[in-house]
């Protein structure tokens, strides 16, 4: 081989490897916006997930208390000719809590549907809905 074809040879090998065009990098640069902008809002999501699923999860623990309290305290006299409303505060938000007495076949017992959403929320979006059957317990 000559010198003169080996020099083209190298020239030509050299303007390959020169490195990333301009395009080349904005490209990879788009992609790679694109993958984090993509992150970012399955994360947030995940986050806004995550806060849902405590308030239900509080909710559905103020629920059962009142319950538990209406059956400790015998209150299904004071709750059969009207709803029982309570506010109760866990997980540092302030709880609504409204049970019902619906009558059943069955003399002296009850369900008893205890409602609970957040104190003052303008939407009373309901987080928790629990049902129980109650007895009257009085002769």
């Amino acid at each position: 081989m000559s010198i003169i074809s080996i020099k083209k040879f190298d020239q030509a090998r050299l303007k390959k490897q020169a490195g990333f065009t301009l395009i080349e990098v904005l490209v990879a640069l788009i992609v790679v916006s694109f993958g984090i902008v993509s992150v970012i809002q399955v994360t947030s999501q995940h986050v806004s997930n995550i806060s849902e699923l405590e308030k239900r999860m509080l909710a559905s623990w103020v629920a059962s208390n009142h319950i538990a309290e209406i059956r400790h305290n015998a209150k299904v006299e004071r709750i059969r000719s009207r709803s029982d409303t309570e506010r109760f505060d866990m997980g540092g938000h302030t709880w609504r809590s409204r049970a019902r007495l619906h009558e059943t076949e069955v003399e002296k017992v009850f369900l008893l549907t205890v409602e609970v959403s957040f104190d003052g929320d303008p939407e009373k979006t309901i987080y928790a809905n629990m049902t129980s059957a109650v007895t009257d317990g009085l002769p």
